[in-house]
């Protein structure tokens, strides 16, 4: 659901090395769960990299300010990532993913890169030939989900729409029947809050 555009200068980077970046900033590289921590469910993250494409793309011409690009010195990347939905929600991660990703594939450890995080708004969507708005695409989350086998930190949730497992302190949180539940973002909860409002009324 992610459509990453790296912008590159031309001639600082072969075909192989084009490919080895674009390899880097698959959606399940970028979506997985960072060393030590717990992640997304598993199956969610295969639905997430099949609808995520990665194109690299070198400019003849590259100003920074006033400055023509030089090949000496390092280079600058643009990337623009187009998100399904929830960008905002999405920024911060993938802003400091995409820049982890790219330090290590070229070896710099502060890497001169401007990250655009794009939200298509609802309705702007469109998927199999027809627009999916938050609720279609969370359906899809939901069939997705296998389940993971990693034992959940205590200091942790794991989502009950996406699977996802977030810190609880960043959760966003509801109180039903005495039970608490975790939320990755306040779509995950309204989409589990419509669901429980229909089973009731049925």
């Amino acid at each position: 659901m992610l459509f990453i555009e790296l912008r590159v200068p031309v001639g600082v980077f072969d075909e192989p090395a084009r490919r080895r970046l674009a390899e880097q900033l698959t959606g399940r590289r970028l979506l997985s769960a960072e060393s030590g921590t717990a992640g997304a469910d598993p199956g969610v993250i295969d639905l997430f990299d099949s609808l995520t494409h990665v194109v690299v793309r070198e400019e003849e011409v590259w100003v920074a300010g006033e400055t023509p690009h030089d090949r000496a010195q390092r280079p600058w990347c643009v990337v623009n990532v187009i998100v399904g939905m929830w960008g905002k929600e999405m920024s911060e991660h993938l802003i400091s993913r995409i820049t982890e990703e790219l330090a290590q594939a070229t070896g710099a450890s502060e890497p001169q890169v401007v990250v655009n995080v794009i939200s298509v708004p609802e309705g702007g969507y469109g998927l199999y030939g027809r627009v999916h708005r938050s609720a279609d695409v969370l359906q899809l989350i939901e069939e997705a989900k296998t389940g993971s086998a990693a034992p959940v930190p205590y200091d942790m949730i794991v989502d009950p729409v996406c699977g996802a497992t977030v810190p609880l302190a960043d959760a966003v949180i509801l109180e039903r029947d005495g039970r608490t539940y975790g939320f990755c973002c306040p779509h995950c909860r309204g989409h589990y809050v419509k669901q429980l409002r229909e089973a009731e009324a049925s």
